[in-house]
């Protein structure tokens, strides 16, 4: 057998530097959490759209009121009570610049909350007002 002598310098790295892939686990985590939160706060609004045959997405660009079924009303997933739901639809209004309002409400609520959502966006000036609806399921589905 020939041994070879080795110097300090050429002799290979016995461990692996973590540090850069602790890093990037941290980040991704970071990122997980944020993104977790907000679709979290996005998808706690559980409601039961009533359902119709013409049902169609609301165009992206609206202001969204939404009724749970235990009468809290929300305002682009913010919670907001019925006294202050004119207010906040107008601060809506002017900061985004939308006049379409697509009312969102659980099925089993009493039809004069969802009155009085349209009448409150009717006296702060929008004109443009949708009923959310789900689609029927298909008769091929049962």
């Amino acid at each position: 057998m020939i041994r070879t002598r080795r110097n300090k310098q050429s002799a290979m790295i016995s461990g692996i530097n973590i540090t850069p892939f602790t890093d990037v686990c941290l980040v991704l985590l970071i990122i997980f959490i944020v993104t977790a939160n907000a679709l979290a706060r996005e998808s706690s609004l559980r409601l039961d759209l009533p359902r119709a045959a013409s049902a169609r997405t609301p165009l992206p660009t609206s202001i969204t009121v939404a009724i749970t079924r235990d009468q809290q009303v929300f305002l682009d997933n913010a919670r907001v009570t019925f006294a202050t739901l004119g207010r906040k639809l107008t601060e809506a209004r002017t900061q985004q610049g939308v006049d379409l309002l697509v009312i969102k409400a659980d099925e089993g609520i009493p039809y004069r909350l969802v009155v009085s959502a349209i009448d409150a966006a009717r006296r702060v000036g929008f004109d443009q007002i949708a009923l959310a609806t789900r689609q029927p399921e298909s008769s091929a589905r049962r």
